[in-house]
């Protein structure tokens, strides 16, 4: 298997492991979110089927579209923590799948001889970074009743 191949069945992986996550989730916005994932790692597999990184242009960001979808579900008068208990270990998993996306990229990039795969590879790891940071903030969001439990009164703060 060569590289670009190896590289789109990475991102293959990536696209089916958030699909799945999305249709089994119970949280309505949580599915959305775990969707567009999907789609932006389509759209990394397409860029490697073409070799062609200025596809990988975001139009739109990834944390606006989830602040709207967010906002809008808190100022409907929903409750800002999830129901699906199974929802935070997706979101750890997708974490690691970005995590060891952007590693491939970075380390498999440093190697390559062709300066295009270069480019390519640093442009999606930066990507792959941004979505690590992403997902990592969703996680904190869902997590609320760890981080209500850990502060304030419950805990030791740092003295100001």
């Amino acid at each position: 298997m060569g590289l670009i191949d190896e590289a789109i069945a990475l991102e293959e992986r990536a696209e089916t492991n958030y699909r799945a996550a999305a249709e089994t989730t119970s949280d309505k916005t949580a599915a959305k979110i775990l969707g567009l994932l999907a789609e932006e790692e389509a759209k990394h597999a397409d860029a490697l089927r073409t070799m062609n990184a200025g596809s990988l242009q975001a139009n739109v960001s990834l944390i606006d579209v989830a602040k709207d979808w967010i906002g809008g579900t808190i100022e409907g008068g929903s409750g800002t923590m999830s129901t699906d208990a199974g929802l935070l270990h997706v979101l750890r998993s997708a974490l690691e799948i970005e995590r060891a996306t952007e590693r491939f990229y970075r380390e498999r990039g440093a190697e390559a001889d062709s300066a295009e795969i270069r480019a390519l590879f640093d442009r999606l790891a930066k990507i792959e970074k941004g979505h690590y940071l992403f997902v990592s903030s969703l996680v904190e969001y869902y997590d609320r009743p760890s981080e209500w439990v850990e502060s304030a009164e419950f805990g030791l703060r740092a003295e100001y």
